[in-house]
């Protein structure tokens, strides 16, 4: 849970949220723009985890940056987790700031099911998408 306020003076505070073996990393630099979550999803609850970033993202694009890239470098997500996910990407795909942002989706070769995860949310949205294929080894 972010504790205190997570804007001071008018200026955003960072996200920043390490991970743990059932949460990913979660690095939203209000600055430059640039927004990573990586490793693996499946906390006990995820709206309690993406309750966070989410009011992280709404104080977000009240004031964001010229560009804005959200990239996801996922291993595993659970169900709840991409409701939250697509909860998400809908608010900044409803924002004044829709033009201005890029989507990453990053998945291993060969992992058919978070391809056609990516390919889903690409489909749901009219943000910027990039499907990105990690080749292994």
């Amino acid at each position: 849970m972010i504790k205190g306020s997570i804007v001071i003076d008018n200026y955003l505070k960072d996200l920043k949220i390490h991970k743990t073996p059932k949460t990913p990393e979660v690095d939203f630099n209000s600055t430059s723009g640039v927004f990573f979550i990586s490793g693996v999803s499946v906390p006990e609850n995820s709206q309690e985890f993406y309750e966070d970033v989410t009011k992280w993202i709404k104080s977000y694009v009240k004031k964001p940056a010229k560009n804005t890239t959200l990239i996801f470098k996922l291993t595993y997500i659970s169900t709840s987790s991409i409701q939250f996910i697509y909860g998400l990407l809908m608010l900044l795909d409803k924002s004044a700031i829709s033009s201005n942002i890029k989507v990453e989706w990053h998945y291993l070769e060969d992992d058919i099911d978070m391809k056609e995860m990516g390919e889903d949310l690409e489909d749901a949205i009219s943000i910027n998408f990039s499907l990105v294929e990690v080749k292994l080894g």
